[in-house]
Order: C-alpha cells, then sequence, then structure tokens
C-alpha cells in the first residue's frame, strides 16, 4: 500500500479520522528538513575505523558554483558528528511544539519534567499520526539537538569507546525507531478500522495509552523501546552502543524502562498490547488469550512505507540553525503565496503529495505538500516553470504585499 491510499482511507472512513488544523504562523519559528534515510549507517573499514571527514570549520560551508547541492537534511547528518555536546544538559522542547503537537496520542511530544530519570524518547522526538494530521504534518519528526544529546550519552555511558560518527547515527536510529513503533501501533488499529468502520484508534487506542502512561503498565512505550533497541543493534551491531543505549532505557521513567526487560520477550508482550487495545477498543467482545494473536504477526507492519515521512526539526533561532550553510527558509505555503500574487498562480487541486497550480500561460506547475522548507534546486525549478526570470536569492528577499 502507498501513501495515496490513506487518501482513500479519509474519504471513505472520515469518521475514523480527526483533522486538526496547525495553521501556518507557528512554521516561522521552526525548521524542518528531510531525513534522506532513517536507517543509514556507515560501514567500518577494514581497520574498524569509521570513514568520517576531519573535524574543522570547512564541514560547513557553501557548495561551489560547479557543485551538486546535498539535501539539507543529509548536510545535518555530515555536521551531526562534530556538533555533539560536551555537556550532557537536555535541550528544551520548543514550547511551540508542545503547544501545537502535544496531544493524547501515544508518541505526542512531551517536555521534560521526569528528573530523576533521563527524558524518554518522545522528549527528543516524536511521532505525529495520520488519523489526526494528514495530509501534510504526519510522520516521525526527530529534534536534531535531541539526537545530539542522545548521541553524547551514548558516548558517555560507552565511555567514549564509540566514535563520534557512530554515536550520531546509532541515537538517530534509536529514536526512529521507537516513534516507528507508534506507527505501527497505529497501522493496527486501522486494520481493526476497516473491518469495524468505528475511531478505534482515537477512542479505544488513546484511552488506553492514556490509561497506562506513566506507569509500568504503558506496554506501547516500554515495547517501542525494546523495538528500538532491537532494530538499532541489528543495524550497527555494536554492543558498546547497545550496552549504553540499554543503559539509557533502564533510566528512563516508569513504562519506557520495562524495554530491556520486554526484549527476549518481545512477541509476547506486544500480544499483551494486541489484547488489551482491542478489548478496550470493543469491550463486548469475549477477552481471549493474548498468544492467540500470534497467528496474525503482520497486523503490526506498516501499512505504508514510513521512511519518506522523517524529519529533522530544530528551532530557527537556534545556533545549529544559524549555521548551516542554506537559507532558503521558504516553506511550500509562503512560496505559493509569492507566486499567486506575482504571477497569479491559481490552484488547480490538491493531491496527497501535491497541489497542482496552473499560470495563467496554462503552465502546469507541482508544489510538494509538506511541512518542509524547500530546497534551493526545487525552488530554482519551480521559478523556471512559472516563467520568473529573476534569480532564486532576489526571489528570496523579495518583499510581496
Amino acid at each position: 500500500m502507498s501513501l495515496d491510499h490513506i487518501e482513500t482511507l479519509h474519504n471513505e472512513l472520515p469518521e475514523v479520522f480527526q483533522d486538526r488544523d496547525v495553521g501556518e504562523n507557528w512554521y516561522d519559528d521552526i525548521v524542518v528538513l528531510p531525513v534522506t534515510d532513517p536507517e543509514k549507517v556507515t560501514t567500518l573499514n577494514e581497520d574498524d575505523s569509521l570513514s568520517i571527514w576531519p573535524s574543522n570549520s570547512d564541514r560547513i560551508r557553501e557548495p561551489l558554483h560547479d557543485e551538486k547541492e546535498p539535501p539539507e537534511g543529509d548536510i545535518l547528518e555530515e555536521i551531526g558528528p562534530d556538533l555533539i555536546p560536551p555537556n550532557g544538559i537536555v535541550p528544551d522542547l520548543s514550547p511551540v511544539i508542545t503547544a501545537i503537537f502535544g496531544g493524547s496520542h501515544s508518541g505526542a511530544p512531551v517536555p521534560y519534567t521526569h528528573q530523576p530519570f533521563t527524558p524518554p524518547p518522545e522528549c527528543l522526538a516524536f511521532y505525529l499520526p495520520f488519523h489526526y494530521y494528514y495530509p501534510k504534518w504526519w510522520g516521525v519528526y526527530l529534534t536534531y539537538e535531541g539526537v545530539l544529546w542522545l548521541a553524547g550519552e551514548i558516548l558517555r555511558l560507552s565511555g567514549h569507546s564509540v566514535p563520534r560518527l557512530q554515536a550520531f547515527q546509532s541515537a538517530r536510529l534509536f529514536l526512529y525507531y521507537h516513534e516507528a513503533f507508534h506507527h505501527k501501533v497505529e497501522c493496527f488499529a486501522t486494520r481493526l478500522e476497516l473491518t469495524h468502520r468505528r475511531p478505534f484508534y482515537k477512542t479505544g487506542f488513546e484511552r488506553y495509552y492514556q490509561n497506562t502512561l506513566g506507569t509500568v503498565d504503558c506496554l506501547e512505550e516500554g515495547l517501542g523501546n525494546s523495538s528500538a533497541l532491537k532494530d538499532s543493534y541489528k543495524k550497527v551491531k555494536s554492543k558498546a552502543v547497545d550496552a549504553a543505549l540499554a543503559e539509557y532505557v533502564k533510566l528512563n521513567p516508569p513504562g519506557y524502562d520495562r524495554g530491556n526487560i520486554f526484549r527476549p520477550i518481545f512477541m509476547s508482550v506486544r500480544c499483551r498490547l494486541a489484547e488489551d487495545s482491542h478489548r478496550m477498543s470493543l469491550p463486548h467482545m469475549p477477552r481471549k488469550n493474548p498468544e492467540l494473536w500470534r497467528t496474525t504477526p503482520h497486523l503490526f507492519d506498516g501499512v505504508f512505507n514510513i521512511n519518506g515521512r522523517v524529519n529533522y526539526i530544530l528551532p530557527r533561532n537556534s545556533s545549529i540553525a544559524k549555521r548551516l550553510p542554506f537559507r532558503p527558509c521558504l516553506s511550500p505555503k509562503k512560496l505559493t503565496s509569492k507566486l499567486q500574487k506575482l504571477v497569479a498562480l491559481q490552484l488547480v487541486r490538491q493531491g496527497a503529495n501535491h497541489e497542482v497550480w496552473k499560470t495563467p500561460t496554462e503552465r502546469i506547475v507541482e508544489i510538494p505538500r509538506h511541512p518542509r522548507d524547500l530546497g534551493r534546486g526545487l525552488l530554482r525549478k519551480i521559478l523556471k516553470e512559472v516563467e520568473l526570470t529573476m534569480g532564486l536569492d532576489e526571489f528570496l528577499s523579495l518583499q510581496v504585499k
């Protein structure tokens, strides 16, 4: 099933969705950049060292004119190892994020108020379900500063025996796999909704999560950490990283801290989660042995390939954002607003992933529907398609009333 099929679900089962309008003004405070490959790892050389760039200021620079500009998210990957903080101070989650996207669903972002425990994944990353945030905002968001902080913890807990690049990539993998598990639970709920035509995710599943959150009975967060530990180790294959992440999980708040315990009994606990969620959604149904769910192991498989819905997010006024070598700072919303005034661009139709527009000369232009700033290459392409002769920098600096 492709991402386009969410539109079919949305059209045919509108009762299971709850569209949330997050507005646009808050977006001026945030940079959202795509993670090209959230499961990427750098392989070891023959001498067991990692191939990394030298640690110097040349790693943050403007591309030369004859160079192909890399995706902005890839630039964050390249500079990440050098930005790992040495002090272990937990980064603040932007109040804008919690105000706009904080909610009662699993995976929602939360500020760090869990002392003396370590910050759980939702203080460092979050998941926005398609039940609420389709078509634009749903997906996995990794706070860049959160990835850097967890990478620093991996270094500290491993006694600095892990290369910095490996620590950075392991932190990104762990947080991605944790949030991806919330997506899998949502997909399980969706399969039940397809057969019963009832909004289980926003009723039974959310109620069950809230009833257990903050306790050792919060199976979803424990399983999310367990899944992240298992899948990260499969990718990185480092015992030092695995031990550091296991120690981080051990120090998480109740529920999250069960990740290590659930690891050898993952399937049995997931069966319990399935039965409890099913029971909360359909209380009139008789309770069964949770092991019954072993007969349908693929119910938790992702319905869609979520790899294309993973983003880094960081405040625009952060010291890191100010150092970045690219400055498009233009969302699809701002682009279309400018083009409507400059070339009288008109909307033709909205698709699942793109909006289709046309110029007065009937030229068709597709503009992505996503929360990320558009890359410079794509912006140049769109300006050419609408027959604007001005350069990109001039277009970006132009103030249109």
